[in-house]
């Protein structure tokens, strides 16, 4: 921080890469029946699931979606797009492990992740320590690193009342080299 004799302190700071940097990520996807549910990398046994091109893991979309915006380098879509062949059936925490590499490779590490999962009529909390297990390890960080919530909607909306299921993911990276 550099001090003004006139004035407010300014903090130095490298625009271009700043000490930290955020990224935020959201998915949802249409429920139906018959289809297997998987958040985080957790198979839930409930009745309805995911009809998609990969396993539809709406949690791993949106925290790869986070760390793209984090390092300014498009979305899920951009890195493992639809039509390519080796997304069909994929497991989406492996695109998360992945993607963890990459942003390494841009020349930062994840310092924390945070996420939020709206889905009214099956419970997650037995499965929130599994999946925040399953993103710390694809991450490559500690547990303690990764946070999951999950909230029902009291019935409100699509995702609420079973007909979806959304996810939103915050993360803060910071450079390996300052």
């Amino acid at each position: 921080m550099n001090a003004q004799p006139d004035g407010p302190w300014t903090p130095t700071v490298d625009r271009m890469h700043p000490p930290f940097r955020v990224g935020t990520g959201h998915d949802i996807h249409r429920l139906v029946e018959g289809c297997p549910l998987v958040l985080g990398g957790v198979d839930i046994s409930a009745a309805v699931g995911f009809n998609t091109h990969s396993d539809g893991d709406v949690l791993s979309h949106a925290v790869i979606d986070a760390l793209a915006g984090a390092i300014a380098d498009g979305d899920l879509g951009t890195h493992f797009p639809e039509d390519d062949p080796d997304t069909v059936d994929a497991r989406s925490l492996d695109f998360v492990g992945q993607f963890a590499r990459h942003v390494r490779a841009t020349g930062y590490e994840v310092a924390n992740v945070d996420c939020f999962i709206v889905l009214g009529t099956i419970r997650l909390r037995p499965h929130l320590d599994g999946m925040r297990r399953n993103l710390a390890e694809a991450l490559d960080i500690d547990v303690k690193q990764v946070s999951v919530k999950a909230r029902s909607n009291d019935g409100l909306g699509e995702e609420g009342q079973g007909r979806a299921c959304a996810a939103w993911a915050t993360v803060l990276i910071y450079p390996t080299s300052v």
